[in-house]
């Protein structure tokens, strides 16, 4: 078992026994009372999941290069050197999605890690073909001011997973994963990710727009899910083939390859995954 996807305190607290693992039927007390509705909106680093950006774009009617222009800041990552989004007025100051009566203006399309507060998860890896997905769920730290856990409302684990619809995002974000795992571990990519790989990658990982305008793939042919399925599989082929070129991975020719490929080309040998899902 290895790879831990969560913050570094919490990775501490999982290596060395301290973090719970609470089981679904554990109860706790939470709900965002008015007096202090919007405090944990501000200031705060959230990260975007593929997903994430997918659902809040479609709610804005926008594309996804569009929210993360308006919103976002694309970037690498400085652990795994992998492309993530950052929620960047959320980081600099209020939430652009903060209302004047601190509530949420995308409230029903709102991100995974805002859906799961006071919820935390931590996900390792079994080894296997595909990695077999382990999880652990605990509490978080209390925020400065937050006054949810002083609510009378109860929750079970479970209940909280159902009702801020978690387990339906968890399972999209662990597809994401997985794909981080098998690119940072089978791949090496960390030797040789970079910007100009990250700006490649950006359709498969936020903006399907791009990929379905290219390959007349509308929406009534191929779901929203399933379309974020096969681009994870699109990826995780691409990937393979670029690090392939650069001597990593499976399929390793040898490094000095050239890595890039003209564009039609590319997609071409990506179309039956995205079109047939093959």
């Amino acid at each position: 078992m290895n790879v831990n996807y969560i913050d570094q305190e919490y990775q501490k607290m999982l290596e060395d026994g301290s973090l719970q693992d609470l089981p679904r039927d554990y109860v706790f007390r939470f709900e965002c009372p008015p007096a202090c509705m919007g405090l944990c909106c501000k200031h705060i680093e959230i990260f975007l999941d593929p997903w994430d950006v997918e659902v809040l774009a479609r709610h804005l009617g926008i594309t996804g290069r569009e929210f993360i222009a308006a919103y976002g800041t694309y970037s690498l990552g400085a652990e795994w050197r992998w492309p993530n989004v950052l929620l960047r007025h959320a980081a600099e100051g209020k939430c652009a999605f903060l209302l004047d009566d601190g509530k949420c203006r995308v409230y029903p399309a709102r991100p995974r890690n805002c859906r799961a507060y006071p919820l935390g998860r931590a996900v390792r890896f079994r080894e296997g073909d595909p990695p077999r997905v382990e999880e652990k769920l605990f509490l978080l730290h209390r925020m400065e001011g937050c006054q949810g856990h002083r609510s009378p409302r109860q929750w079970t684990v479970q209940e909280w997973l159902v009702a801020s619809d978690l387990q339906r995002y968890h399972e999209l974000s662990d597809l994401h994963l997985q794909l981080i795992h098998y690119a940072v571990h089978e791949l090496e990519s960390r030797k040789w990710m970079h910007l100009g790989t990250a700006q490649v990658m950006l359709p498969f990982l936020y903006a399907p727009e791009v990929l379905r305008a290219r390959l007349n793939i509308p929406e009534t042919a191929v779901g929203h899910e399933e379309f974020y399925r096969r681009r994870m599989q699109a990826l995780k082929v691409l990937l393979t083939e670029v690090a392939a070129g650069l001597g990593y991975g499976p399929g390793a020719v040898g490094a000095g390859q050239s890595q890039a490929a003209p564009e039609e080309s590319l997609i071409d040998r990506l179309r039956p995954v995205l079109v047939d899902g093959e």
